[in-house]
């Protein structure tokens, strides 16, 4: 069962509160966090150089940009 719990996200002197999704079943070998769009211009990341790649989950198909 997932959890939803407050985190503070921080990029180069800009803070962002917002709710993550934890404890889902989801594993990787290297941290990951995913974001959304939004989320990551408020934050200021740099997104001219991003690159997509498509993910099918249940129930339909998403972009993700690394």
């Amino acid at each position: 069962m997932g959890v939803r719990v407050s985190v503070v996200i921080r990029y180069r002197g800009n803070s962002v509160i917002t709710v993550a999704l934890v404890n889902s079943g989801y594993e990787s070998d290297i941290p990951e966090i995913h974001l959304p769009l939004s989320l990551a211009r408020e934050l200021g990341l740099p997104l001219e150089r991003l690159r997509a790649e498509r993910y099918r989950v249940v129930g339909f198909g998403l972009h993700c940009y690394f």
